[in-house]
């Protein structure tokens, strides 16, 4: 189908396609031509996200950096890319890094929590229902994948500020351990459907350098 209602914060945009097409259907939207992932279901979120940036005007022709971070051959512009089992989106900014996660609510966050959990979320998880899990897990994913100087581990290196009057407003805040210290950063999200969507702009300092 054509590109969900964007999202627009600040300097950062969100682009969203909901992958209701066959695999063919994608292939004629895309035009694309680049070798495509074996599994079946990955090969149609790749083409969603394709469809995406062909949408905006953007290069279609995508790749990761080593750090696993997607960026766009001789373009500046930051982007984030995420997609999941009926659905894709791409944040973009022109002036500093994203990160962006969504999940699908029907997956069980708490089973696996104790790998994402800090010590005091796990005592504050006592009265989570489902969809704090959820949001839990997705904010923590793309806050990931902002351009830390090292590889965050979710239960000691990210822990959310889960407050009743912060998330009737659709924000909640994160600490991350940024080498020796701890940076407070504002992570945004919205329910859609049966998805749960985060995305979060770098705006802390790092190596020295301002990432506004």
């Amino acid at each position: 189908m054509p590109l969900g209602k964007p999202i627009t914060h600040d300097d950062i945009n969100i682009a969203i396609w909901y992958i209701t097409e066959n695999e063919d259907e994608l292939l004629g939207i895309a035009a694309y031509s680049n070798q495509l992932p074996k599994n079946r279901a990955r090969r149609k979120e790749r083409l969603a996200v394709v469809a995406i940036l062909k949408a905006l005007g953007l290069p279609t022709n995508y790749s990761y950096d080593q750090w696993g971070r997607p960026h766009l051959p001789g373009n500046e512009l930051f982007i984030s890319i995420t997609h999941t089992d009926g659905l894709a989106a791409i944040a973009h900014s022109k002036n500093r890094p994203v990160g962006i996660d969504v999940e699908h609510l029907g997956r069980d966050f708490q089973k696996v929590s104790a790998k994402y959990l800090t010590e005091r979320e796990v005592f504050q998880a006592k009265s989570y229902s489902d969809e704090h899990f959820a949001l839990t897990w997705c904010a923590k994913e793309a806050i990931y994948k902002l351009p830390w100087p090292k590889s965050l581990v979710f239960n000691s290196d990210i822990e959310l500020i889960v407050e009743a009057d912060t998330l009737g407003r659709g924000w909640l805040l994160a600490k991350v351990q940024n080498a020796d210290e701890w940076v407070t950063l504002k992570v945004f999200f919205t329910f859609i459907n049966q998805y749960c969507l985060t995305w979060v702009g770098m705006n802390t300092i790092l190596n020295g350098h301002s990432l506004r």
